[in-house]
Formats: structure tokens, C-alpha cells, sequence
């Protein structure tokens, strides 16, 4: 998009003007400058004078917008604009104090489009659980506390193992109980992000890591208190998460057992098995689930129109084989959790679960 083409927006300017963390300034020709690569997200700006071109570049939060504006001398009302503009696209917003959570969501906010600050506080203020005694649940934690969100309930049990090494796990802590090994691993990343248990509020998300199917008292006691919970496990070399429950709204776990039994009579009789059992997964595919996961969680957090990709439907992910899949889960018409049913999506969601019956849990 080409900025000459975007009308003067109302817009109120950054105090201290900063361009979004991880936005490339690339000069096209002498007077024409392009912010970002991607053809989704890109802006050209042209007929700018050295000037402008100059200070845009050098943009970087440390001066006050009108010092900003009276370093370009004559060609001040056509920067104002230009900065007017680049507000409103969310490419430049306000600086703050240097931290790596304000850096973090200043890179996500280019996608969001979400104004940084507003999304900077809405993490911190957040609190995500984590229920998990596996790798799976040591790598989103400590994603988790790295992009900002202020407080996590971590739920673990057990001892760290040599096969739990490799996700955030030192040797050192080898022996130690899972859970205090795990709010170590947040101690170190992200020092200033809670961990303690919070009795007085209930999550604003709980991810279900590691096992292939969870505790169905746990899910349950979820689903009767109305919060959001996202399942996060690797099967055989797959990274699995989702779908993302929200109760009421969206399709709930119990959706999908009903689904795959109508494609599998023996499903329940498999799934009891499945019941607590963590697999071992290797690294790369422990790192992609996670990374998927948090992802996941960072959009459930910036509230949008658009629906995250795991809203009725699982992600798969194949590190090996370079493949990422959205399988489809509707609401079961049998299951009666309250989440509209499609009229005539059942059976598609059942062919769905059909295909690969074994391998997706």
C-alpha cells in the first residue's frame, strides 16, 4: 500500500515517537521509502525529502514528538502527517522503558494491530495456568513468561528426570520436584513474573500439556467453572494443540470423543488408556508444539474479530516433514456443552476425525 493513497487520520501522536520493534526501513529511491517486507503488512511512502527520510529512520523513541517535528524544519507539516499516518497503521507507537516484555509485544503488535501499550498491560495483568509434568509444559512456561504475561499458575507433579533436560531444565535441578524446578525456570527468564498460586482469581487461560488425553476430572471441573483451557501434547513425532475451549462457544473435549467414536466405536476403550500418559517427545518437536501453543494463547489475549485458528480445531504440526495441519472440530450435536452445532457440518467433522482416528489424540 502506498501512503499518498491514505486519507489524514484523526489520530492522537506518540509523545515519544518510536517505530514497531522488528520494522525494516528500506530506502526504494532517493525520495521513497518502504516500511516492512511482507505484502500483507508493507507501506511505501514516497515524495519524502532527505530530511524526513532521515528522521524516520531515527525514530527511536528517545526525543520528544516536537523536537522530532523541528528537525525537519520546513517539511514539518508533511512529517506530521506521515506520522499521523504511521500511528494509525500501528507502525510507530509510544516508547516507554526499555524492557523485554514491551519489546516483545511491540513485535506482536504489528500482526494484532493493537495498540503496543494497550498490549503490553493486558498481558501483564493476565494469568495463564499451566497443567502439565512434562517437557512440553517447561517449554510454554518459559515462552510464556518471556512474552510478557505477568502472572502463571504452574501445576506439575513429580521430579525432574534426565528426560525432562533440553526444554529449560539444567542439570542442576535434576532430582528437585517438578513444580518448584518449573517456577525456577520463570525465575531465571522472566524475574519479575509471579508464579504463586492465585486463589482469588480464576485463569484467564489453562493450558493441558503433555498428556495425550486429560484427566476427564480435570477438564470437567474446567468446563464447570467456564474456563478457557487449550490441550498441548506431541503424539508420535506430531505437535498437537488445541482445540482451544471455550465453554459454551466453542467445541469442548468432549465434542471431539464424540466425533471419534462416531468414526471409531472403540475410541473410549482407547481413550481410558490414553488417560495421564506422557509420551516422549523429541526437542524439535517439543519446541514447535510449544512455540504453537503460546502463539495461540498471545491471540486468545488480543482480542480481535477474527477467531484464533484453534477455535474448533486442532493444529498439527510435523517439524520432520515441514507440515502444519488445522483439523476441523465442531460442536457434537450429542454433547450438549451449549456451542452452536452447525446444521449440516456433523458429518464433515466426523469424516474429519475418520482419517486419522489413531494418530490424532
Amino acid at each position: 500500500m502506498t501512503l499518498s493513497s491514505v486519507p489524514p487520520p484523526d489520530v492522537l501522536l506518540p509523545a515519544y515517537p518510536t517505530l514497531l520493534p522488528g520494522i525494516h526501513v528500506l530506502e526504494r529511491d532517493d525520495n521513497e521509502i518502504q516500511f516492512g517486507l511482507d505484502r500483507r503488512y508493507g507501506i511505501i511512502a514516497n515524495g519524502l525529502p532527505p530530511a524526513i527520510v532521515d528522521s524516520v529512520r531515527r525514530l527511536d523513541g528517545r526525543r520528544l514528538l516536537e523536537d522530532v517535528l523541528l528537525a525537519v524544519g520546513e517539511h514539518r507539516d508533511q512529517f506530521h502527517l506521515l506520522l499521523k499516518q504511521l500511528t494509525a497503521l500501528g507502525l510507530v507507537t509510544e516508547a516507554a522503558k526499555k524492557n523485554v516484555k514491551r519489546v516483545e509485544t511491540g513485535v506482536w503488535s504489528l500482526r494484532a494491530r493493537h495498540y503496543q501499550p494497550a498490549l503490553t498491560d493486558r498481558r501483564w495483568q493476565s494469568l495463564i495456568a499451566v497443567h502439565g509434568s512434562g517437557r512440553i509444559a517447561v517449554a510454554v512456561t518459559a515462552l510464556l513468561a518471556t512474552s510478557g504475561v505477568g502472572h502463571l499458575d504452574i501445576r506439575a507433579s513429580g521430579t525432574v528426570t534426565e528426560a525432562d533436560l533440553g526444554s529449560g531444565f539444567t542439570p542442576a535441578e535434576l532430582g528437585q520436584p517438578r513444580q518448584r524446578a518449573i517456577r525456577n525456570v520463570v525465575a531465571r527468564v522472566a524475574p519479575d513474573v509471579t508464579t504463586a498460586r492465585n486463589q482469588r482469581r480464576l485463569p484467564d487461560l489453562v493450558l493441558l500439556t503433555d498428556t495425550l488425553v486429560p484427566p476427564p476430572e480435570e477438564v470437567a471441573e474446567l468446563v464447570d467453572s467456564a474456563t478457557t483451557h487449550l490441550p498441548v501434547r506431541v503424539c508420535e513425532g506430531t505437535g498437537i494443540v488445541g482445540p482451544l475451549v471455550v465453554p459454551g462457544r466453542s467445541a469442548c473435549l468432549r465434542c471431539c470423543d464424540l466425533h471419534r467414536t462416531d468414526a471409531d466405536l472403540s475410541w473410549p476403550r482407547i481413550a481410558t488408556q490414553l488417560v495421564g500418559r506422557i509420551p516422549r517427545a523429541d526437542l524439535g518437536a517439543v519446541h514447535a508444539c510449544a512455540s504453537l501453543a503460546v502463539a495461540q494463547a498471545m491471540r486468545l489475549l488480543s482480542p480481535s474479530e477474527t477467531r484464533p485458528p484453534a477455535w474448533n480445531a486442532t493444529l498439527e504440526i510435523d517439524s520432520f516433514d515441514g507440515n502444519l495441519h488445522r483439523r476441523i472440530w465442531e460442536p457434537h450435536p450429542d454433547c450438549g456443552c451449549g456451542a452452536p452445532v452447525p446444521v449440516e457440518d456433523a458429518p464433515e467433522a466426523a469424516e474429519a476425525a475418520s482419517e486419522e482416528v489413531l494418530q490424532e489424540t
